[in-house]
């Protein structure tokens, strides 16, 4: 997977510079662009994202958030990204290659990071963008790229990889499952270096 940041528009380099960067103006968010549902793979058909116990199939309700961007020099016809909260953007799979700002910029319009986006080429440089929100959190836990914490009737168990296993869990998913209470099962898939999406579901 590849990471970038995103370039800092003249705009925004004008208003940091000016010490309005985070000053926030309460104007009523753009209308969504109108898409051509026929061509989106979010919209005419389930996709996978994710990868071990993470894994799941979205499909055309499960979006937080959709729009079209105008993405020049993005080459291929279908990319996957996560965006951090940090803004980095993590690039999955896919065969899109270039500069994804334009994209990110566009969804961001309606949902804020971090989230997951699936593009799809619709016409020349118009993209379809889907995203949904993710929780992300920062663990220290190496050789591994799915985690799994359940309680049941008091009862913990760790799986790494889909296998059981004897290692400590990491303390921050033991925080979310208790934040959670009740029988629960908190998974974890990496994202990229010490960030993880984590879900937390009830059992």
């Amino acid at each position: 997977m590849g990471i970038f940041r995103k370039k800092e528009t003249y705009n925004e380099q004008m208003l940091r510079e000016a010490g309005l960067d985070r000053v926030v103006f309460n104007t009523p968010p753009p209308e969504p662009a109108p898409i051509d549902a026929g061509p989106l793979p979010f919209a005419t058909g389930d996709i996978s994202l994710g990868h071990g116990a993470g894994k799941r199939r979205w499909g055309p309700t499960d979006w937080d958030a959709t729009t079209t961007a105008v993405a020049p020099g993005v080459e291929g016809d279908h990319v996957e990204f996560t965006t951090l909260p940090t803004g980095d953007l993590i690039v999955g799979s896919g065969d899109g290659d270039g500069d994804l700002s334009p994209l990110a910029d566009a969804i961001e319009e309606r949902v804020s990071p971090p989230y997951k986006a699936v593009a799809s080429r619709q016409d020349g440089d118009l993209w379809g963008i889907g995203a949904k929100l993710i929780e992300v959190v920062q663990l220290e836990f190496l050789e591994a790229d799915a985690l799994e914490l359940s309680q049941s009737d008091g009862v913990a168990e760790l799986r790494v990889d889909g296998e059981p296993s004897d290692a400590t869990p990491p303390v921050e998913l033991q925080r979310l499952g208790e934040r959670a209470g009740g029988d629960r099962c908190v998974e974890a898939s990496r994202i990229d270096g010490d960030y993880w999406e984590v879900k937390v579901s009830p059992l």
